[in-house]
C-alpha cells in the first residue's frame, strides 16, 4: 500500500507543476504562484498527524515511548508531560524548543526534561511546542506524533490541543486507565470536544492492563465498549499495557494490533483522503484553467475594438461583484452586531436570575459556609454560564461563516459566468466553484475562536475573586452568624452585578475579532479572483493589441493546451477511483467540481 501511495503522489506533484506551467503560457501569473508556493509544497510535506489524548497520570508518556520502541519521553510518577511535543523522524536523535515569538533553540536529549516535564526548570507557557527528532520506524513515512498534556489541565496548552491540533489531526488516541476506565471527566471531554467533529478518526486505548488480572481487563474493557458505543457507532478500543512492550513481552503486551491497525489507518484510510483532496483540487484547477483558455480563444474571435468593449464590460462586472462582496462584509459585521447583542441579553438574564437567587441561596446554608465558599461559588457559576454561552457564541458565529461563506461563492459563480458568456464560447464554459472556501473558513473560524474563547472563560475566572474582593471582604471580616448572611445577601449581588460588566465587554471583543477575520476572508477570496481574470484580459489585450499571435496559430497552441488538460482531468479521475477502489467495499470518489482553485 505505501508504494502505491508514494506513486500517487508522485503523479499528482506532476500534474501541479504541469498546471503550474501551463498558468504560465496563459499569462496566469498568480496561479502559478499560487500553485508553486502553497499547493506543491503542501502535497510534499504533507504528513499523519497521530494525537495522543489523555488525562493526567494515565501513562501517556510510558505509551508514547512503547510506539517509539525505546524511552524518549520524560516519564514519572508525577505527572510530567508539560509541553506540546511534536516527535518527527530524523536520522539521529535531537530536540529544539519552539517558542511562541517564533524563536527556535537547539537542546540535547539530556536536557529534554529541564524543558517538557512539570518539573523542569525551563518550562514556560512562552513554549509553543517542543520538537524531537528520533530514528523510529512508525515515524519514518512523515508522521508526526504530538504528546500532549492532560487534557484536565487548565492552561495554553490544552487550548491548543483542543481546537488547533485536535481538528487538523489524521488520528486521535484517546488513552484511558483500565483500573479507572472512563471517568465523568474523561466521558465529558469525549462528548463534548472529540465527537463533534473527529468521529471517523477517533482511537481508544486501555492501557496499564499490567496492573489487573485477566478477569478485571476483560470487565474494563467490557465497561468501555459499552459506554462509548453509546456515544460512538462501532468504537475501536485497544487494550495493552505499553510497560510491558518496553520491556521486551511484546507478545502479551498487547500493542501488535494497535501498531498494525494504526499502519492501516494512517497509510490507507488518511493517506486516501489526503491524495484525494489533492486530486479534486487539481480538478479544479484544471476548471479554472479551462474556462481562461475559452476567455482567450473567444478573443481571438473578435476584432481589437470589439475586444475592448467586451473587457471594458467585464471590468464593469467585475466592479459589480467587488461591490456585492463589499455589501456582504457589511452584513457579517451586521450579523456579528445581532450576535453581540444577543449576549448581552443572556448576560443581563443570568445576572438578573444570579442575583435575585443568591439571598435565598445564602439563607439556606451555614454562616460559615458563606464565608468560606460564597467567592467560589460565584466563580463557578460565571464560568459554567460563560462555557456555556461561548459555546452557544461559536455555533452562531459558525454558522454565520457557512452562510456567507455560500453567498460569496454564489457571487464568484455568477461572476466567472458572467465574464464566461462576453468572452468564452459555450461550449468552452466550465461550471466553476469555490468549495474549499467554506471548509477552509470553518477550520480557521472554528480553531481561532474556540482557543480564544477557552482561554478567555479560564482567564476570566481567575481574575474574578479580583472583581469581588473589595465587597466580598467585608463578609469575611464579620464574626457573627448573622452578621456575616446579612453582608452576604447585600454584597454578592453587587459583586455579580460587576462581575457582569467585566465579562460583557470581553466576549464583544472576541466576535469582532471573528467578524474582522472573516471579512478579511471573503474580501482576500475575492481579490483574488479578480486578479486571476483580470490577467487573463490583460494577456489578450496586449498580445492582439501588439498582433503578436497569429489567430491561427494562437488558436491551435490553445486547442493543444485545451486537449493536455482533458487528458490531465482523465487520468485525475482514473486516480480517484483507483483510491477509493483499493479499499476493500470502499464508495466511489465523491463527485469532483472542476473550477476555480481555493484561492483562485
Amino acid at each position: 500500500m505505501l508504494e502505491h501511495y508514494q506513486q500517487r503522489k508522485q503523479d499528482l506533484t506532476r500534474t501541479l507543476e504541469r498546471l503550474a506551467q501551463i498558468a504560465n503560457e496563459l499569462g496566469m501569473a498568480s496561479l502559478q504562484v499560487d500553485i508553486e508556493s502553497s499547493r506543491l509544497p503542501k502535497l510534499a510535506e504533507g504528513r499523519f498527524n497521530l494525537v495522543i489524548l489523555g488525562e493526567f497520570n494515565h501513562g501517556k508518556s510510558t505509551f508514547v515511548n512503547a510506539l517509539l520502541g525505546e524511552s524518549l519521553v520524560p516519564v514519572g510518577i508525577t505527572p510530567t508531560t508539560a509541553t506540546i511535543n511534536h516527535i518527527v523522524y530524523g536520522e539521529q536523535a535531537k530536540a529544539r524548543v519552539v517558542g511562541r515569538d517564533g524563536s527556535e533553540k537547539a537542546i540535547s536529549a539530556e536536557q529534554l526534561a529541564e524543558w517538557v516535564t512539570l518539573e523542569g526548570e525551563h518550562v514556560s507557557d512562552e513554549i509553543r511546542y517542543v520538537e524531537l527528532a528520533y530514528p523510529s520506524e512508525l515515524l519514518r513515512d512523515r508522521i508526526t506524533l504530538v504528546d500532549t498534556p492532560g487534557v484536565n489541565d487548565i492552561n495554553q496548552a490544552r487550548a491548543e490541543v483542543t481546537y488547533s491540533y485536535i481538528p487538523r489531526a489524521d488520528a486521535v488516541i484517546f488513552l484511558l486507565d483500565s483500573t479507572q476506565v472512563l471517568k465523568l471527566s474523561e466521558r465529558s471531554f469525549i462528548q463534548r470536544r472529540l465527537l463533534k467533529r473527529n468521529r471517523d478518526k477517533l482511537i481508544f486505548v486501555l492501557g496499564k492492563t499490567d496492573l489487573i488480572d485477566e478477569e478485571e481487563r476483560a470487565q474494563a474493557l467490557a465497561f468501555a465498549e459499552e459506554h462509548l458505543a453509546a456515544v460512538l457507532p462501532d468504537p475501536q478500543i485497544f487494550s495493552l499495557s505499553a510497560r510491558r512492550h518496553i520491556e521486551g513481552d511484546t507478545e502479551n503486551s498487547g500493542m501488535a494490533p494497535l501498531l498494525a491497525y494504526l499502519q492501516r489507518f494512517l497509510h490507507e484510510e488518511r493517506g486516501r483522503v489526503l491524495l484525494d483532496n489533492a486530486a479534486n483540487d487539481a480538478k479544479r484547477t484544471i476548471g479554472y484553467l479551462r474556462s481562461s483558455i475559452g476567455i482567450k480563444r473567444g478573443s481571438l474571435e473578435l476584432s481589437v475594438e470589439e475586444l475592448d468593449q467586451r473587457v471594458a464590460e467585464v471590468r464593469r462586472q467585475l466592479e459589480g461583484s467587488r461591490a456585492n462582496l463589499d455589501e456582504l462584509t457589511q452584513r457579517v459585521k451586521n450579523e456579528g452586531e445581532a450576535v453581540k447583542a444577543t449576549v448581552r441579553h443572556d448576560l443581563r438574564q443570568f445576572v438578573g436570575r444570579f442575583s435575585e437567587a443568591l439571598p435565598q441561596q445564602i439563607d439556606a446554608v451555614d454562616a460559615q459556609e458563606v464565608k468560606r465558599y460564597l467567592q467560589f461559588f460565584i466563580q463557578d457559576k460565571f464560568k459554567e454560564w460563560a462555557e456555556f454561552e461561548g459555546d452557544k457564541v461559536g455555533e452562531m458565529l459558525e454558522h454565520l461563516a457557512e452562510e456567507i461563506i455560500q453567498v460569496a461563492n454564489e457571487n464568484i459563480h455568477a461572476t466567472l459566468d458572467a465574464v464566461a458568456s462576453n468572452l468564452a464560447a459555450a461550449e468552452t464554459r466550465v461550471d466553476l466553484q469555490v468549495d474549499t472556501l467554506k471548509y477552509d473558513a470553518g477550520v480557521f473560524a472554528l480553531g481561532a475562536l474556540g482557543t480564544t474563547v477557552f482561554l478567555f472563560v479560564n482567564a476570566f475566572v481567575g481574575g474574578l475573586l479580583t472583581i469581588a474582593a473589595p465587597l466580598l471582604a467585608v463578609v469575611l471580616r464579620e464574626k457573627v452568624g448573622g452578621q456575616i448572611k446579612k453582608q452576604a445577601k447585600k454584597q454578592a449581588p453587587e459583586a455579580v452585578r460587576r462581575a457582569g460588566e467585566a465579562i460583557g465587554p470581553r466576549f464583544e471583543e472576541i466576535i469582532e475579532r471573528f467578524v474582522e477575520r472573516l471579512q478579511d476572508f471573503i474580501a482576500s477570496a475575492g481579490q483574488t479572483l479578480h486578479r486571476g481574470i483580470s490577467e487573463v484580459l490583460d494577456r489578450a489585450l496586449a498580445e492582439r493589441r501588439s498582433h503578436a499571435a497569429d489567430a491561427r496559430v494562437a488558436s491551435a497552441a490553445l486547442d493543444t493546451r485545451a486537449g493536455e488538460l482533458a487528458e490531465l482531468d482523465s487520468a485525475l479521475d482514473a486516480l480517484r477511483e483507483q483510491l477509493w477502489r483499493s479499499a476493500e467495499g470502499g464508495e466511489p470518489p465523491p463527485a469532483a467540481s472542476g473550477g476555480a482553485p481555493a484561492n483562485a
